[in-house]
């Protein structure tokens, strides 16, 4: 693939949806319009643990408007949601309440203001139960068990090597410990359902979400109906970073249930409190570093202990706790690691998927101590970053070798080159003693598909009309990444087609395959590597069809913007149209279903040694600032993210998915807190918590290193993910630097800056 001349691939091309999105002709799922539609509203339970010993809704009843509730015992199915074992979070809470966001009734009524009203007057009987609110409780001896399994959501280890050797060689030796906080995801649009019942005994649903098929698995399951009953369209969603999977599930299912009881289409859509307290937050985390090195920086040995709050279920813990362990050590060759995750029960709002999935926290922490040791070396950080860096040949910290795409060294020598140019990054203060300046890198990995997570395959359907243009279909979302302007540009250079003739459809289970959620920085790899091989069948079609109208050999054809050519004589040209019609009358299939699926993952479930991902994404940061020292502003002055992308294929993409994962990473570095009281959380809107906006825009440059990826359409590798923790660990950095004072928390902000300047 990689001697090919692209056409397509590799240039900047306008997102596919681009002018339905700026003009507001697309359509997001509190855009559809139904007449008769219901509205569900859910009752919260309003403290962070408790029994439930009596719910009264007739007040809500008297509420005018008001229709009926649904309780935990009017859902047909198990009244269960999760991503994972051990499946333990209701729909509609029955006997205990473990966080103040759980759900406990749904109200419906002709008007959303009339289900709130209803929501608000029905009274809920909570014998309080003292919260358990941080992962040291929880774990205390004789702790209350927030389930019935104990405390303890999920714990693995990874073990390479000898550690005890390690720091036995070593000749320096630091340690520390870190923290960060919850995140909440702050998509612009809230989440967001419509379900239809219909006449036939199938039911519709459209819904703002991240993973269409799972949503259809579980409204199936507590409907208790076949999933061919079923059929989700997701709309236009306006972001997710991982908030849109099991949120969106609870009320696609409390909808399709209301929507079943009621006959009539009903709409659940969440107010921005709801959002925040009723839906999954990133991790919060305490991680103690120690690392090993020689005198001249090569590193001898990490070890690595983690807790995670999970909050009060499971989630997405259970991954998220593997993801951290294999990328606890960094993108070093450390012979020798140990690390130890553990994610716990507590009575908060539960974590689960947000974009990096665990990555971000430990690389924070294990670039602060990349830089302690660096200081205590006497050693530039870039370059004891780029003599301990990955290269190919060499075993990460699971045992894992790649031979290629291992661009990590490129990635540091731009940013050097960068560095070495940058004039601002010097520490210096202006006459007035108000400004201090600093400068901060980071090195950082991200796995690319399922890995430890799963089986990772993705069905993608490729149909040519007569008239040479061209229908594609993949069971991946777009959440705004752009993935459906990737699959149209892979199938457009395969099919030597014009980006004019493609259309992607949107995401429709009763249209395209099952292919899984969309998560884990896959889409453009394995879902982009579906949409090769099964644009690649119709291609032979069409060569064989057109070697018979040529009369020559199929391998002496070229397809190239809408042309069927002979490549000896350019000049000898069919339209691609004709030999696509006459194909469809011949019998020559046009239209293709194939697979991408990525190596199983193979490992030790004791170590976790083995191989784990199909490819990683390797990149490093650079960031300047300044710091107001009497109010602790930061000015970021210049951000340079460096990635090994394997291939671009599409540069307004890649630099769009850079640019918003450094501003999320940003935003977990300096600005956003989830603020809780007692286990309520006191924050939940955007007044109090604060994100970053348009003003706080990054002046980021995007660097594209290509070590092209094998396992990847072209040899491209995802890159939506990687960002976010390579701009919160640089910013941490820097930080630190002007400040003269490491911090070890996240967020950074402008109060603990001003404290720690005293």
């Amino acid at each position: 693939m990689s001697n090919r001349v692209l056409n397509i691939v590799g240039k900047p091309v306008k997102k596919v949806d681009g002018v339905e999105l700026v003009t507001g002709r697309a359509k997001f799922a509190g855009d559809i319009r139904i007449p008769g539609t219901l509205h569900g509203y859910q009752r919260r339970a309003g403290i962070p643990a408790g029994r439930i010993t009596h719910i009264d809704t007739a007040p809500a009843m008297e509420v005018r408007g008001v229709l009926f509730v649904l309780l935990a015992e009017d859902i047909p199915g198990p009244n269960i949601m999760g991503i994972l074992p051990p499946f333990d979070q209701p729909l509609l809470a029955y006997d205990e309440v473990r966080y103040e966001g759980e759900s406990v009734a749904l109200v419906v009524a002709r008007t959303k203001k009339a289900a709130r009203a209803g929501a608000e007057a029905i009274n809920v009987e909570i014998e309080p139960l003292e919260p358990i609110l941080s992962p040291e409780d929880a774990l205390k001896e004789g702790a209350r068990k927030i389930h019935q399994g104990g405390n303890l959501t999920f714990e693995r280890k990874l073990k390479k090597g000898d550690t005890v050797k390690g720091f036995e060689e070593a000749d320096v030796i630091v340690e520390n410990t870190y923290e960060t906080s919850f995140q909440e995801h702050a998509y612009i649009e809230p989440e967001t359902v419509l379900a239809v019942p219909g006449g036939d005994g199938r039911i519709t649903v459209y819904a703002s979400c991240q993973s269409p098929f799972h949503l259809r698995g579980h409204i199936a399951a507590n409907l208790h109906v076949p999933a061919a009953k079923v059929k989700v369209v997701q709309a236009y969603t306006g972001g997710s970073f991982g908030g849109k999977d099991d949120v969106a599930a609870e009320i696609g299912i409390l909808a399709s249930v209301a929507a079943v009881k009621g006959g009539a289409p009903v709409m659940i859509a969440h107010d921005r409190e709801e959002s925040i307290i009723g839906s999954n937050l990133r991790h919060a985390s305490k991680i103690h570093y120690r690392t090993g090195a020689k005198k001249d920086g090569t590193i001898t040995a990490r070890e690595v202990r983690i807790t995670l709050d999970g909050g009060a279920y499971a989630s997405e813990s259970p991954f998220v706790t593997m993801k951290t362990i294999i990328h606890a050590a960094g993108p070093y060759h450390v012979p020798n690691a140990t690390v130890e995750c553990r994610a716990v029960y507590t009575n908060k709002t539960y974590a689960g998927a947000f974009r990096g999935f665990g990555v971000p926290q430990v690389t924070f922490a294990s670039e602060s101590q990349i830089d302690e040791l660096a200081a205590k070396l006497g050693i530039d950080p870039l370059e004891l970053r780029r003599k301990n860096a990955l290269r190919a040949g060499l075993p990460n910290a699971t045992g894992q070798v790649f031979e290629q795409s291992v661009g990590l060294v490129e990635t540091i020598d731009r940013i050097r080159e960068h560095k070495n140019r940058h004039t601002g990054a010097k520490r210096k203060q202006d006459d007035t003693g108000r400004w201090l300046y600093g400068a901060g890198v980071c090195c950082m990995m991200q796995g690319i598909s399922n890995g430890a997570e799963g089986i990772d395959v993705v069905g993608a359907s490729v149909q040519m009309g007569q008239d040479g243009s061209v229908l594609v279909g993949v069971g991946l979302t777009d959440m705004g990444q752009g993935s459906r302007t990737v699959f149209a540009q892979v199938a457009a250079e395969v099919l030597g087609v014009t980006m004019d003739r493609i259309s992607v459809k949107q995401v429709d289970t009763d249209s395209v395959h099952d292919s899984g959620p969309t998560i884990a920085s896959r889409a453009t790899t394995v879902g982009g590597m579906a949409v090769f091989k099964a644009a690649g069948e119709v291609k032979r079609s069409l060569s064989k069809m057109a070697s018979l109208m040529l009369k020559c050999g199929e391998e002496e054809v070229d397809i190239a913007e809408n042309f069927v050519l002979h490549k000896k004589d350019k000049n000898v040209r069919i339209p691609l149209s004709e030999v696509a019609t006459a194909a469809y009358w011949t019998g020559f299939p046009l239209m293709n279903l194939s697979f991408s699926r990525a190596p199983d993952a193979d490992y030790d479930h004791d170590t976790h040694q083995g191989r784990i991902y199909i490819a990683y994404n390797f990149g490093t940061h650079f960031m300047s600032v300044r710091v107001d020292r009497y109010t602790g502003r930061v000015e970021v002055l210049d951000h340079v993210a460096a990635h090994d992308v394997g291939r671009v294929v599409n540069p307004l993409g890649v630099e769009g998915q850079v640019e918003g994962g450094s501003l999320i990473g940003y935003g977990l570095a300096h600005l956003e807190k989830v603020e809780t009281r007692d286990g309520c959380i006191i924050n939940p809107n955007f007044s109090d918590y604060a994100v970053p906006t348009v003003k706080d825009r990054l002046p980021t440059r995007t660097i594209c290193v290509e070590d092209e990826n094998p396992t990847g359409p072209y040899g491209a590798k995802g890159v939506g993910e990687p960002p976010v923790a390579g701009a919160a660990a640089a910013f941490a950095n820097a930080v630190s630097d002007a400040a003269g004072v490491r911090f070890v928390r996240l967020p950074i902000t402008r109060e603990d800056i001003v404290k720690a300047l005293g």
